[in-house]
């Protein structure tokens, strides 16, 4: 990469992580060119030079938080699918509960699901059959990112250790009865056995 292209990434990637710290204090409608061109320490052309608008910098910022989620489960074996993986990613979340409360209040929640079923397609690529890499991923990720979406709204009350084990519950047992194995490879019969909403240490 050359410095050029090198700084204008840094210089994306300035911008997106300053929208998503605007979004900690002030609702997406609210923050303005000038709120974030301020905020990242950029000059206003720079902004112009690499976006056409802030939902553009939506796109940008959703895959920053993805790198980093990616960089979280990397010592996870198996990854979101399985049950440690399930644990992290609700945890790793909460962390952005306010930007993202934000960001579905102002109606661009399936940019977000979007980036996190790529992200779970591409990490399960040579894992698991190629049939439910086209649809058993696309039924997993919906149903673990709308599961999250409604704790979201509910104020994350439970732990994430707890929905953790309510959604590998429910997930377990919706592929044990299609007859499929599916998460992180092992018998779905064991799956359940092990997370069937057993009790969980809640988070202090």
């Amino acid at each position: 990469m050359d410095k050029r292209s090198e700084a204008n990434r840094q210089t994306r990637e300035r911008i997106a992580r300053a929208l998503l710290r605007l979004l900690g204090i002030k609702e997406f409608s609210d923050i303005s060119v000038t709120d974030i061109v301020r905020e990242a320490h950029v000059a206003r052309a720079s902004y112009y030079r690499n976006f056409s608008s802030k939902e553009d910098i939506l796109v940008n910022a959703g895959r920053l938080i993805m790198d980093d989620f990616g960089k979280a489960m990397g010592e996870i074996d198996g990854g979101c699918l399985s049950y440690e993986g399930v644990v992290l990613t609700f945890r790793y979340f909460r962390e952005y509960r306010i930007e993202l409360l934000r960001l579905h209040e102002a109606g661009f929640t399936s940019i977000y699901e979007r980036l996190f079923q790529e992200y779970v397609v591409r990490t399960a690529q040579g894992r698991i059959p190629e049939s439910m890499l086209r649809y058993g991923v696309s039924f997993y990720t919906g149903a673990l990112f709308n599961v999250y979406v409604r704790w979201l709204e509910n104020g994350m009350e439970e732990s994430p250790e707890r929905m953790a084990s309510l959604f590998y519950t429910m997930m377990a047992a919706a592929f044990e009865s299609v007859g499929t194995s599916f998460m992180e490879g092992e018998k779905v019969d064991k799956a359940v056995g092990t997370h069937r909403c057993e009790p969980v240490a809640e988070e202090r």
